[in-house]
C-alpha cells in the first residue's frame, strides 16, 4: 500500500499512564497527554513475528478549525507496557474482513473526494493508510502480502462504475469487503449499481461487506448504528470519541450484519434529476469551496430504487431538490438555510393521496385529505447525528416508521424540525385545531402525487431526486434480502443475534 516504512511515525514512549479518562506518555524529550476517546487501538505485538515485542498506541486528534493538510494528527507511540484501562482498545493484527486473499477475498477501499467537504482524501492519506500500514509492518508474516484495491474517485460517476464492475466480474473470491470513505451518496450508489436482486444465497453472488468511514455530509447511516456508543435516549451524548474515532474503531473491532434496505418503486415515465457540473469555476462565497458554477440538468428513466436511509415526499424533499439547483447552489454552504426558510415561508400545501399499510395488516389505510407538508419514511433513528428523526428505530432493525404532518404552516414546521434536534422531541406533537404529528411504524407506503406544477412532485431516495408525473405514484416496502452486509460495533447487534 505504501512504500514509505511506517517505523518513520512510531515515537518510543518510555513509560505510559492512564487515569480518569487520560491516557500520558514520556518520551525521551517530552511528556504529552491525551483523551481515552482519541484511542483508535492499541496494537499488541506479543505475538507478532517481529524481535520486540510490546504495544502500539494508535491515537487520533482532530481539529475542525485548522486546514485540511493539518487537520488530523495521528499519533502512533511504542510502548513495552500499557496500562490496564488501555486493554480493551487491544487488537493483534488486521482481522480478516480487512485481510485480501487471492482467490477468496477482495479488499477494496473507496475514496470518494467530492464528499461532504472534501477531506477523504487527507484522511486517507494522513490517518488510513499509516493505520493500515503500521499494522502490516508489525505483524504480517507473508513474505509477499495481498494489498486492498484503492479508488480515488475522479467525479460523480466513479463510484457507479467501480460498483457496475464488481456486479460484471464473476471471479473465483466468494467475499469482498468494501471501505467507503464517503458520505450516504457513496453508499446509495454501491447498492443501486451492483446488481442484487439475485437471492442471496446464490453461489454465484458475491458476498459484500460495507464498512463506513463518515466523510460525508449527513453520514445517516453511520451515525443511526453507532447512536447507542455516544447518545442515551435523550439525545445527550455520553461519549465525546468522534465520528471517525467510532468508524475506525468499528474497522478493525467490528462484525458483520444484514444491511436493512428498502425499495423504492416509482410509476412509469418518472425520472432522476439532477444536476451536474459542465465547468468549474470558484463560487463568490466566502463560507465555502464549491466550484460547481455551471451546471446542466439530466434527467434519467428510473422505476425503482434501492434505499438505505431515507424515502420521502414534501418539505424534506424539496430542501434537498432545491438546494441543488443552480439557482441555490452559486450561494455555496449558505443554500440549505436560504431554502428552507423559502419553503418554510411559502409553506406549501403538497396534494398527494397517502396510503400506508401497517405490519401484519393486509389492508391499507387512507389518510385523510389531500394536503400534506411532511410524508417521510426511514429505517433509521437520524438523518444526522444531532438530527433524531425516529427516536424509536434501533440499529440494524430494518423497520420502516413514518413520519408525517399535514399543512400546519410556516412557523409550526420549524418548531418541529427544532424539536428533532432537540432529541426527537418532535414526537407527539400535536395542536388544538385538530392537526397533529404521526409517527408510526408501516410496512408499506403509497404516495399518489396529484400535483400540476413539476416543482412540487419530486420524492428524494436517499438524497437521489425523482419527479414523478402528475397521478403517478411512489411505493416504499422493506426488502426482505439486501445482499448487503454491514461492519458494525458488537456493541450495537440486536441481543437475539449471534
Amino acid at each position: 500500500m505504501s512504500s514509505t516504512k511506517p517505523q518513520a511515525g512510531l515515537t518510543n514512549a518510555t513509560s505510559v499512564s492512564a487515569t480518569n479518562g487520560i491516557i500520558s506518555w514520556i518520551t525521551s524529550d517530552t511528556k504529552d497527554e491525551a483523551k481515552y476517546q482519541n484511542i483508535v487501538f492499541v496494537l499488541d505485538l506479543s505475538q507478532s513475528p517481529g524481535p520486540k515485542p510490546g504495544y502500539i498506541i494508535a491515537l487520533l486528534l482532530e481539529d475542525a478549525e485548522k486546514d485540511p493538510e493539518t487537520r488530523f494528527r495521528l499519533l502512533l507511540l511504542q510502548a513495552d507496557a500499557i496500562p490496564d484501562d488501555l486493554r480493551p482498545y487491544r487488537i493483534t493484527g488486521l482481522p480478516d474482513h480487512l485481510r485480501p486473499v487471492k482467490g477468496k477475498h477482495d479488499v477494496d477501499v473507496v475514496v470518494s473526494t467530492k464528499s461532504g467537504v472534501g477531506l477523504s482524501l487527507q484522511f486517507w492519506e494522513d490517518v488510513l493508510r499509516p493505520l493500515w500500514d503500521v499494522i502490516e509492518e508489525y505483524t504480517s508474516q507473508e513474505a509477499s502480502r495481498e494489498t486492498p484495491n484503492v479508488l480515488i474517485t475522479q467525479d460523480a460517476d466513479s463510484v457507479r462504475g467501480f460498483a457496475r464492475n464488481i456486479g460484471a466480474s464473476h471471479g473465483s473470491s466468494s467475499s469482498r469487503t468494501i471501505v467507503l470513505l464517503s458520505g450516504d451518496g457513496g453508499i446509495v450508489d454501491l447498492i443501486n449499481s451492483v446488481p442484487h436482486d439475485a437471492p442471496s444465497s446464490s453461489s454465484e453472488q458475491q458476498q459484500l461487506l460495507l464498512a463506513l468511514l463518515p466523510l460525508g455530509t449527513g453520514n445517516a447511516l453511520f451515525h443511526s448504528l453507532h447512536k447507542p456508543l455516544w447518545a442515551s435516549s435523550g439525545g445527550s451524548k455520553t461519549q465525546d470519541a468522534s465520528p471517525l474515532v467510532l468508524g475506525l474503531r468499528t474497522l478493525f473491532n467490528g462484525v458483520s450484519a444484514n444491511l436493512p434496505l428498502f425499495r423504492a418503486s416509482f410509476s412509469p415515465g418518472s425520472r432522476i434529476v439532477k444536476f451536474t457540473p459542465t465547468t468549474e469555476e470558484p463560487i463568490a462565497d466566502d463560507d465555502d469551496t464549491s466550484k460547481a458554477l455551471h451546471l446542466a440538468k439530466q434527467e434519467t428513466q428510473v422505476s425503482h430504487l434501492f434505499g438505505a436511509v431515507v424515502a420521502s415526499y414534501g418539505f424534506h424533499s424539496s430542501i434537498v431538490y432545491e438546494s441543488d439547483t443552480p439557482e441555490y447552489r452559486v450561494h455555496g454552504a449558505k443554500r440549505f438555510g436560504m431554502v428552507a426558510e423559502e419553503l418554510l415561508r411559502e409553506s406549501h400545501p403538497y396534494t398527494a393521496q397517502v396510503q400506508v399499510r401497517y405490519p401484519s395488516a393486509t389492508n391499507w389505510e387512507r389518510f385523510d385529505g389531500e394536503e400534506h407538508a411532511y410524508v417521510l419514511v426511514t429505517p433509521l433513528s437520524n438523518l444526522e447525528r444531532t438530527f433524531t428523526i425516529s427516536p424509536a428505530s434501533k440499529p440494524l432493525d430494518g423497520k420502516l416508521r413514518l413520519v408525517h404532518f399535514g399543512p400546519v404552516g410556516g412557523e409550526r414546521t420549524l418548531e418541529l424540525m427544532m424539536k428533532a434536534y432537540d432529541g426527537g422531541k418532535h414526537v407527539g406533537a400535536k395542536w388544538d385545531d385538530g392537526h397533529e404529528l404521526r409517527y408510526e411504524e408501516v410496512d408499506e407506503l403509497r404516495v399518489t402525487i396529484l400535483e400540476d406544477d413539476e416543482r412540487w412532485r419530486k420524492v428524494c431516495i436517499d438524497g437521489t431526486i425523482v419527479d414523478i408525473p402528475k397521478g403517478g405514484e411512489l411505493a416504499v416496502r422493506k426488502e426482505k434480502k439486501s445482499g448487503f452486509k454491514v461492519l458494525v460495533d458488537p456493541r450495537v447487534l440486536p441481543n437475539d443475534s449471534n
